[in-house]
């Protein structure tokens, strides 16, 4: 173990001072004519893997395929398998540094792709295929067979350490078998959850697996469904883009989820353990958890979303076969700590909550404001009026004195003006007898 990763990050140490005395190695021709032929996560492969290939050669890719240009036609045989040779003593050269089958078979891919992207295949037969799939160093053999997996108590630690988004993440590879590239291109629209009436505690997500093309049944449960739920809210309920947005409105990238997951398992497990863990060995962990449930092997293939030889016909498995499946089976092999999780979203719950009493609070004031700026309105109109109406009648008055005052009547004594007789009549009329 410890030879593997000193021998692995010494080459790593060796391929970095060959990028930096060799800056302009990506802005080349041949990079650029094969960048363009390919999609962006294929390019991410290449510009991770042909240094490593470039050092060993002590060529940049220019002048790698400059070279392999001019062997192509050449009569000696030697000369023009020169690059198949290489390619041969470079996957050598990984397996001496513990590199795995896997890794090693894609490798020679992108290596190969950037001399078939220039139009300079390499004549490969398909026994070299078949045996870089199976060759690798005893230790690098050792490692893959004797590695452990996650499990439910390391998962439950570095989901303690993560935040909402990350955990979610984690949980999507570790419940559900999603690898890094199939996480990242979840989309609310493909989700399609209402989580303000959603009442199920299992959800099942057709899907189709983007490396394969195959059918893909994504089971969502309790733990995923709190985590999305509060992500959900936090992204204010969106209805459509990426759940794991990255920058200008872009998916995240893959990488991204490998590198904070392996932060993560580094500081809850210590960096021996958590360092040898990536964000693939959780889809790893799905696989061995669908394995240990003894369930039908057509059942593994839907849930890994496997090409299996019928994969043209329908499943034979109802999608509620499927759910009750890995309710009663997988899932309790796979549940970190439930009650925690859901405590823990719970709280963004809760959170979100007195937010909207607030809002409705504040509201009801606006209201109840409106309310009250009517009355005042009101009043205001009304006291307006009455005060109109006095003017009004001051003014009736004041007109009125002013022509009996031009007449001289003001001067003349109330005997002359109003007889008694009629004054003791208005007196009995308006009060009667009564003095």
């Amino acid at each position: 173990m410890e030879e593997s990763q000193r021998k692995k990050k010494e080459l790593r140490d060796k391929v970095e001072n060959w990028k930096n005395t060799h800056p302009d190695w990506l802005s080349s021709e041949s990079m650029n004519t094969a960048k363009s032929k390919i999609n962006a996560k294929t390019w991410e492969g290449y510009v991770s893997v042909l240094p490593i290939f470039c050092h060993f050669m002590d060529k940049t890719p220019q002048q790698i395929i400059d070279e392999r240009e001019k062997h192509y036609k050449s009569d000696d045989r030697k000369v023009r398998y020169y690059y198949e040779d290489k390619l041969e003593e470079f996957k050598q050269y990984l397996i001496d540094h513990h590199y795995g089958s896997g890794t090693i078979k894609a490798y020679l891919g992108r290596i190969a792709g950037l001399f078939s992207n220039n139009r300079l295949d390499l004549l490969l037969d398909k026994s070299f295929w078949a045996k870089s799939n199976k060759d690798s160093s005893d230790i690098a053999q050792a490692l893959e067979t004797t590695k452990r997996y996650p499990d439910n108590d390391e998962m439950r630690l570095i989901i303690e350490l993560a935040d909402n988004r990350q955990a979610l993440g984690i949980l999507f590879g570790y419940h559900c078998g999603l690898s890094p590239a199939d996480t990242v291109s979840l989309t609310w629209d493909r989700l399609n959850v209402d989580f303000d009436n959603e009442k199920r505690e299992f959800i099942h997500v057709d899907s189709v697996r983007d490396k394969t093309g195959v059918d893909h049944v994504i089971i969502l449960n309790p733990d995923i469904l709190h985590f999305l739920k509060a992500h959900w809210y936090t992204c204010e309920k969106p209805s459509t883009g990426w759940i794991f947005e990255g920058y200008s409105e872009t998916a995240l990238n893959p990488r991204n989820l490998n590198s904070y997951f392996k932060d993560l398992a580094i500081k809850a497990l210590g960096e021996h353990r958590g360092g040898e863990l990536t964000f693939k060995d959780l889809r790893d962990s799905f696989n061995e958890a669908i394995l240990d449930s003894e369930v039908n092997e057509e059942i593994k293939d839907i849930l890994m979303g496997h090409a299996r030889p019928s994969a043209k016909g329908n499943y034979s498995f109802s999608v509620a076969s499927v759910l009750r499946i890995y309710r009663e089976q997988i899932f309790p092999k796979l549940a970190i700590n439930g009650w925690a999780l859901k405590e823990k979203a719970s709280e963004v719950d809760e959170l979100i909550k007195q937010v909207n009493q607030l809002k409705n609070a504040l509201s009801h004031v606006e209201s109840e404001n409106a309310s009250y700026k009517t009355r005042v309105d009101n009043l205001q109109e009304s006291v307006d009026k009455t005060i109109w109406e006095f003017r009004r009648l001051e003014a009736l008055h004041q007109v009125q004195m002013n022509k009996l005052f031009d007449k001289g009547l003001l001067d003349m004594p109330i005997s002359k003006m109003v007889k008694q007789e009629e004054v003791d009549k208005y007196l009995k009329e308006k009060y009667g007898d009564n003095r």
